[in-house]
């Protein structure tokens, strides 16, 4: 029995095809990408052996039964996303995230009555909300991959479901951090007595080794897959992670009044030793990709903390920030002048959702896949460019912007047309610093977009809401 994407789905992926002389394979590591989209389907890589092998059957031998287009790391399944999950609300909660969007680029003043009118109701409704972050979840490695193929026929499209949808890991490790904290305090029975910095750094260190271990097998994945260019818009929220540990310091491990630089060092131990030991395991092996890292949604100066997996000791990424219609820094968009490397939209993208849906995502999670997205049309040009050289020529044939000074590296957001320029002229034999320095001259900066205005909020409730849906 052939695998139920069948013949006909083949046939449809193969006469679609439109891609340019040299495609670039590009890898989504997120919470799983639809690849029965007709949108996505003529981007998919598909694993011929598997896709055209027995259900059920290891066919091409990797030790991934049935892996057409990726793995579920999360599930440890080849069901990508759970269509079945699928809400019979679908096109209210796609309204609502049409709604929030525009809200997200120009404030109330971005919207009619009516919309703004649908948006608090709804924002207002408790369950409703409830369902929309997790479809947003469900739905956010759907979005991103839409993205990067977006108008794009220089790549080739493989996901892995690394973030599971529901609890986020790192809220699943602090409890487990909890039960081995109280654990050893039943053993030693020292119950109630503080926790030392020391004692905290040696959980830290314990779990940073499991996670680089459990890690292992994911990054052996990624890199038979082959891909040139990565995304990952995921990663630990500073704020959260803030908020979360100060509450279990006070409530269970003895802390009375910590101070902020108590628990930011708290933090900052935390995502060091714990988090990014995967991240390197998971990333630090991929060197002939050029990975692209969203730099955050809660508005913070990177350059103060540590970040996973922005902070992932390795060359060859690129921390993106969100702009609002490349006029000025979203709001939302963490920043970082040595910890951020450029900048590209990231308010209202429209995209794909899982089940053949199309709708608006706002987030640097949305950025990061733009950035990618130029990154493969850029390489699809010149091919032999390293990672190093391909993030060389994104970030110096940027557009210079006065209000990105000081936020991101480069000082601009990203001018594709500039990028591919310079990259051809590599494949024609100039040096990369030749080519950078001929298409700056040639190419003009982009025409900006003038769609949205930067919000205005007239309440702490529209400030609250433009926080609220962010991905």
């Amino acid at each position: 029995m052939k695998k139920a994407l069948s013949i006909l789905f083949l046939t449809a992926f193969l006469s679609m095809q439109s891609f340019a002389a040299t495609p670039v394979n590009a890898l989504v590591i997120d919470s799983g990408s639809d690849f029965t989209h007709t949108l996505l389907l003529p981007h998919a890589n598909a694993n011929v052996d598997e896709l055209n092998g027995m259900s059920g059957s290891d066919d091409d031998n990797n030790g991934y039964t049935d892996d057409v287009y990726g793995w579920n790391f999360a599930e440890n399944s080849n069901v990508l996303v759970h269509l079945e999950y699928t809400p019979s609300n679908y096109d209210d909660i796609l309204e609502f995230m049409k709604c929030m969007c525009k809200f997200q680029g120009g404030g109330k003043d971005a919207l009619s009555s009516t919309e703004f009118d649908f948006l608090k109701t709804h924002y207002n409704d408790k369950e409703f909300m409830k369902k929309v972050n997790f479809y947003g979840e469900w739905s956010h490695g759907t979005h991103v991959a839409g993205i990067i193929g977006m108008n794009n026929d220089a790549v080739k499209l493989n996901a892995i479901a690394h973030i599971p949808v529901g609890t986020p890991p790192e809220s699943q490790m602090i409890e487990q951090l909890d039960w081995m904290i109280l654990n050893s305090r039943r053993n030693s029975r020292v119950a109630g007595t503080k926790v030392t910095m020391d004692q905290l750094e040696s959980y830290f260190r314990q779990m940073g080794q499991d996670n680089a271990q459990k890690v292992k097998k994911e990054a052996d994945y990624v890199a038979s897959l082959n891909p040139r260019i990565i995304n990952c818009s995921f990663g630990s929220s500073n704020s959260a992670l803030f908020n979360t540990f100060k509450k279990y310091m006070v409530e269970k491990w003895g802390f009375v009044n910590p101070s902020k630089e108590d628990v930011q060092k708290v933090v900052n131990l935390f995502v060091t030793n714990a988090l990014l030991p995967r991240d390197k395991v998971l990333l630090g092996t991929q060197k002939k990709a050029l990975i692209f890292i969203a730099a955050g949604n809660s508005g913070e100066n990177n350059d103060n903390f540590v970040i996973s997996p922005n902070n992932v000791p390795i060359e060859n990424k690129i921390v993106v920030a969100a702009t609002n219609d490349n006029k000025e820094l979203a709001d939302f968009s963490c920043y970082g002048e040595n910890t951020v490397d450029l900048a590209v939209p990231g308010v209202d993208i429209y995209s794909t959702y899982p089940n053949n849906k199309e709708g608006y995502m706002s987030g640097t999670s949305m950025a990061s896949p733009m950035a990618a997205r130029f990154g493969s049309m850029t390489l699809a040009v010149c091919p032999s460019l390293t990672p190093l050289e391909l993030k060389k020529i994104l970030m110096e044939t940027v557009d210079k912007k006065s209000w990105l000074s000081g936020k991101v590296k480069s000082g601009g957001v990203i001018n594709v047309k500039r990028a591919m320029k310079a990259a051809q002229l590599v494949a024609n034999g100039e040096s990369i610093d030749e080519a950078i320095s001929t298409a700056n001259s040639e190419i003009s900066d982009m025409v900006i977009r003038s769609k949205f205005k930067k919000p205005v909020f007239h309440t702490a409730l529209e400030m609250e809401m433009y926080f609220s849906t962010l991905f």
